[in-house]
């Protein structure tokens, strides 16, 4: 595996990559670690621009990542370990890094191409959080994730650590507002399922059948009276402890759970 010395003002332009505005005015995200890297060089709905590793990269790693682009051209640099501490968000960097082409989807597809699950979240902004509802999501088979305007950004190098690899394998559909979704709604023939502290029905009675948007919003103030009001169904997970909320990943991996598609 031939590999380029990383420049100064390559490391420069990577560092920005933390900040939001410098990821949105180029078009690209980092992700960190051997499984973002592998999920990366198996899909295409991120395409792969380059790949930055350490040079005491451990052995092991240094023959996988060989055999992975034997029959692949992908730029790949080096640097020292400091370099890789300075570039990664993790405490303890894992000495691989790959910038990837941020590609954001569209509700606008035809009307045959839409699937019958798709998650929409309204003011999420905690990076574990997202992460993992992107990975409880394509755990139950639901690879279309929309965000409202004000949803933390998905490609925040947190979220990507959160999601374990997994938002290579989502379609991301950033800054939908309200009356987008309900037009999308309407016309493609989705049913609105809000999630509600009370007054809704359990999880175990939704329907399976048909096409659904599960509606979640941020666990502290829940979703807009907006949404609730235009939603056709709410739903409420039951509980008898004394904890004031349920965790929202926790709470949509039992909504995604009861709402799958059985074969």
């Amino acid at each position: 595996m031939d590999t380029e010395p990383l420049s100064l003002n390559h490391k420069r332009r990577l560092r920005k990559l933390r900040l939001k505005k410098y990821r949105e005015r180029e078009g690209l995200f980092l992700a960190e670690g051997r499984n973002a890297c592998r999920e990366a060089l198996r899909g295409d709905r991120y395409p792969l621009r380059e790949i930055i590793i350490s040079r005491d990269l451990p052995d092991n790693d240094r023959e996988w990542l060989s055999r992975e682009l034997s029959s692949r051209t992908v730029p790949v640099y080096s640097c020292s370990r400091a370099d890789i501490n300075e570039l990664s968000s993790e405490e303890h960097a894992r000495g691989i890094l790959v910038v990837c082409k941020s590609v954001d989807s569209s509700l606008d597809t035809p009307n045959n191409d839409q699937p019958d699950r798709i998650v929409y979240l309204e003011g999420i902004s905690d990076a574990g959080n997202l992460g993992t509802i992107m990975r409880t999501s394509l755990w139950f088979g639901v690879n279309r994730i929309a965000l409202g305007p004000s949803c933390i950004d998905p490609y925040n190098t947190k979220v990507i650590r959160a999601s374990a690899g997994t938002i290579f394998g989502v379609s991301l559909i950033r800054d939908v507002a309200a009356e987008k979704l309900f037009s999308f709604a309407e016309t493609q023939g989705y049913d609105l399922v809000a999630t509600s502290p009370r007054g809704g029905i359990p999880p175990a009675e939704l329907k399976k059948e048909g096409r659904i948007v599960l509606l979640l919003g941020e666990e502290s103030r829940g979703l807009s009276s907006e949404l609730m009001e235009h939603a056709h169904t709410l739903v409420t997970v039951p509980g008898s402890g004394a904890a004031e909320s349920l965790n929202l990943a926790a709470a949509a991996a039992i909504l995604l759970y009861e709402t799958r598609t059985v074969p």
